[in-house]
């Protein structure tokens, strides 16, 4: 690749029009889609392109639509690559374009370029702006797009990619026929190709097809637009008025994302403050749980890491985020196994993760460590309750206010404490179940014990979190934290000196020099809450307009809370989700109705 002209070996082609990349995505995509004309009194337009490539389309349709519409309309640009490039290539190719982007076109670039997601396969949701959403998918076009759900619809199309000569993965019927499927009606497309098969593939997908004058060189490009009658202008409404029950990560999590969103959330807590429970944790881990295959629990894992991790490093410092890394040791035959498969399921790419040895451990670690590992560079700790504080910061919260019951609202949908809300999210971890309209979900809870440390002249070294079935974190405030203990029978927080001892015990077991002379100095319990199949519990609650839920996160709640809170905010204003539909599909209560129908038709 070079400065000037960015070319793909893999399809001998290069990402831009020779004669000049930025006037091309605004003749052929801007122009092409009659834009901005097309957006104007829309409260939520949508864009989804096929090939991302450097983000260049992203860039000028951003910088249009802040310069042509209001406050309170938002732009949502959904996008796919199976190929993506780095961030340093990225900024090659676009850094010389940044003074033609208009004013402010040099802050876009940056925010862009700092918010680019770590190249892991499958969804990313990425806030450029209060009022400007990325979701980019690192797949394969032909299987991801039919998993995109956009409850609006789809309002015009780039399509993108490299020529359909050298690329003819990108330009098939799968990929037109989902476009159709999830269209808004009048949504329009654009593509700087006139290629006679993908216009009559198009025309038989349902779209109206013509020809139009192309950039540059070449003679003609095509546009169109899906048969039937055009989407009516959507005028913006009041807000819908939101409670939040549950002030811990989940509860806390919801209300910082949907400030994001524009809307002013009421957050109903029952004891006399934030993080009461299992979410006040001296310190978390920022962990994903690793999976040998790639499956839809792996892919939100995956991507709830990721997010998490742009999120994090855009809060004070107050949250305690501590972008250390994490080293998982590996310590038997089925661990390395499991940790092999997991690189060569597609899902994480070698900058995300990869196999060291005890030598290279040792150096990463900064103590000597006799095992290879499993490295997450991206890994890394926080204070929880700090971060709940943080999340809740700009939000109406109600302390001392237990909830009981949920009842039916002739006003709005629903009555919280004498007042209506439109919508209510469940985010009481275990405390959903004495709901009636979630009673039924199959939770339970875990006690976790953890054991605080003071730091040892061998422990204070200790640069990354160490895994090897329990884990130790580096001092943060003088205090390292060993942990932690599992135990679904017990359901009390009392410190148990025996926990304390059972967890130094599993340091020693496979770090014993970090182990030797350590002094405990105090802990902490917690109920987690956990589901039957151990997939956190995010949705719409079956049956019930207006109602979800947010649970059930375990000891990944310091991930899995925000990208719970992302697909909440997205079910609740009707924007893209931020993970696929078979995602969607596992994390939702309704899977346990799904699978008991499906018990009772084959018994």
């Amino acid at each position: 690749m070079t400065r000037d002209t960015l070319y793909s070996a893999r399809f001998d082609d290069v990402y831009f029009s020779r004669d000049g990349g930025l006037a091309e995505t605004r003749h052929v995509f801007l122009a092409g889609n009659d834009l901005p004309a097309a957006w104007k009194d829309r409260d939520h337009f949508t864009i989804a392109e096929t090939g991302f490539g450097t983000g260049l389309n992203l860039l000028a349709a951003w910088q249009r639509f802040e310069e042509t519409t209001t406050s309170d309309q938002r732009l949502h640009f959904v996008s796919f690559e199976k190929y993506p490039l780095s961030a340093t290539d990225i900024k090659n190719a676009l850094s010389p374009m940044k003074d033609a982007m208009g004013a402010g076109g040099d802050v876009r670039l940056a925010r862009y370029l700092d918010s680019y997601p770590v190249r892991l396969s499958g969804f990313h949701r990425v806030s450029l702006t209060s009022r400007v959403t990325l979701t980019l998918v690192f797949d394969n076009v032909n299987d991801a797009l039919p998993n995109l759900i956009v409850p609006r619809g789809v309002d015009a199309w780039f399509l993108d990619g490299f020529t359909p000569a050298k690329n003819p993965e990108m330009w098939t019927d799968t990929v037109f026929r989902a476009m159709a499927a999830l269209s808004a009606p009048g949504a329009t497309f654009a593509t700087f190709t006139a290629a006679g098969f993908v216009r009559r593939s198009l025309e038989a997908a349902g779209f109206s097809v013509r020809k139009t004058p192309g950039f540059g060189r070449k003679k003609d490009m095509t546009v169109g637009v899906l048969a039937g009658e055009s989407a009516s202008r959507r005028h913006r409404g009041r807000l819908k008025k939101i409670a939040i029950i549950g002030g811990g990560l989940a509860g806390t999590a919801c209300a910082y994302i949907l400030q994001q969103r524009g809307y002013d959330p009421v957050l109903f807590e029952e004891s006399g403050s934030l993080a009461a429970g299992a979410s006040g944790n001296r310190i978390g881990m920022l962990n994903p749980r690793l999976y040998a295959q790639r499956n839809p629990m792996a892919d939100f894992y995956a991507s709830a890491f990721a997010f998490a991790g742009r999120v994090l490093k855009t809060l004070p410092s107050q949250s305690g985020f501590y972008p250390c890394g994490t080293l998982h040791l590996v310590t038997d035959e089925t661990k390395e196994k499991r940790f092999r498969s997991l690189l060569t399921s597609g899902l994480w790419p070698a900058d995300a993760v990869r196999l060291v040895d005890a030598a290279e451990a040792s150096v990463l670690a900064g103590v000597s460590l006799t095992y290879p590992a499993l490295w997450l560079p991206g890994g890394g700790v926080v204070h929880p309750a700090a971060l709940c504080a943080l999340y809740a910061a700009e939000t109406t919260v109600c302390l001392v206010s237990p909830v009981t019951t949920l009842t039916r609202s002739s006003s709005a949908a629903w009555s919280v404490n004498g007042e209506d809300f439109d919508v209510v999210i469940l985010a009481c971890g275990a405390g959903v179940l004495r709901f009636a309209q979630t009673a039924d979900l199959p939770l339970h809870t875990v006690r976790g014990q953890v054991t605080w440390l003071s730091p040892t002249p061998a422990t204070e070294k200790l640069r990354c979190n160490l895994c090897y079935g329990g884990y130790l974190t580096p001092t943060q405030d003088g205090v390292h934290v060993v942990g932690s203990t599992f135990q679904k029978w017990l359901d009390h927080t009392a410190i148990l000196p025996e926990d304390d001892r059972d967890n130094l015990r599993g340091l020693a077991g496979y770090a014993p020099a970090l182990a030797e002379g350590a002094e405990i100095i105090g802990g902490q319990a917690g109920l987690r809450t956990a589901s039957k199949d151990r997939f956190p519990v995010i949705g719409a609650v079956p049956d019930a307009p207006g109602l979800y839920v947010s649970t059930a996160h375990g000891s990944h709640g310091v991930i899995t809370s925000l990208a719970g809170a992302a697909l909440l905010a997205d079910l609740i204003a009707e924007t893209p989700l931020s993970q696929s539909a078979q995602t969607v599909r596992a994390l939702s209560p309704d899977r346990f109705v799904v699978r008991n129908r499906r018990k009772n038709r084959s018994a």
